[in-house]
């Protein structure tokens, strides 16, 4: 279900969400004059429903949005708890590209395939019945996002202001999203807490861009960043995840 964690007046974080690995997804969400927004969607049906009833009860709101910090399964699988909501999601283009196609299955379309790749994966590597996967995951429904943008922008949102900051490495369609108002980032991916980097995706060359990521959001004014995974944390969690990928480059 995760933990609630109050940053400040309009700006909250959740931990400990439902992963693979038990090392918790993280989400988060912000409360403007007329609107909630949401940042990530955890990878269950379930967690989905828990965070919008746990932004209801903070606030009630006319608008509803939810911002996906990047493709991966575990940060948009409850996604169609929002959309069912009327909520209007926001991503990087890379995402809406994974979505609509990939190479293998050749071409399939990835909003109905996504699902059973990862039921598959949790019943050959993870040792899941496949009936337990299925139901712990619930009724996955993916959607396009209904807006998209390629390089870092800015959304206005009833007077507010939220940085959408294209930081690619850990994947193609990484961002980080920083609240000006209330000095927190909302990372994603970008920034993992008191663990190892999930590196997988990547080579040489991605964890390069990676560091270039970190570097451009340890300019920005920080207080509390909401990383994907771990525990929310101060800025010096952006130079350990400098010094890791510095450290695995010299490795090579």
């Amino acid at each position: 279900m995760g933990k609630l964690h109050r940053l400040n007046e309009n700006a909250y974080g959740i931990t400990g969400l439902f992963h693979l690995s038990n090392m918790g997804v993280n989400a988060g969400f912000i409360v403007t004059k007329n609107s909630i927004i949401h940042i990530d969607a955890g990878m269950t049906v379930a967690d989905g429903k828990s965070l919008l009833v746990q932004s209801s009860k903070e606030a009630k709101k006319e608008n509803l949005f939810l911002i996906l910090t990047h493709h991966h399964s575990d940060h948009i699988f409850g996604m169609r708890v929002f959309k069912e909501a009327g909520a209007k999601v926001i991503a990087h283009e890379n995402v809406r590209k994974f979505l609509s196609h990939r190479t293998l299955p050749l071409l399939r379309n990835s909003l109905t395939t996504y699902k059973p790749f990862i039921v598959r994966l949790m019943v050959r590597k993870l040792s899941y019945a496949k009936e337990n996967a299925e139901e712990i995951l619930g009724d996955v429904k993916l959607f396009l996002p209904d807006e998209t943008f390629t390089e870092g922008t800015s959304l206005q949102i009833d007077g507010d202001n939220l940085l959408l900051l294209y930081t690619p490495g850990h994947v193609p369609s990484e961002i980080s999203v920083y609240h000006p108002k209330s000095k927190t980032l909302f990372a994603g991916d970008t920034v993992y807490e008191g663990m190892p980097l999930n590196t997988k995706f990547g080579g040489q060359k991605e964890w390069r861009l990676w560091i270039q990521s970190l570097e451009k959001l340890d300019e920005l004014d920080i207080e509390m960043i909401v990383p994907g995974h771990g525990r929310i944390c101060g800025r010096d969690e952006i130079q350990r995840n400098i010094t890791y990928l510095e450290d695995l480059l010299n490795q090579r």
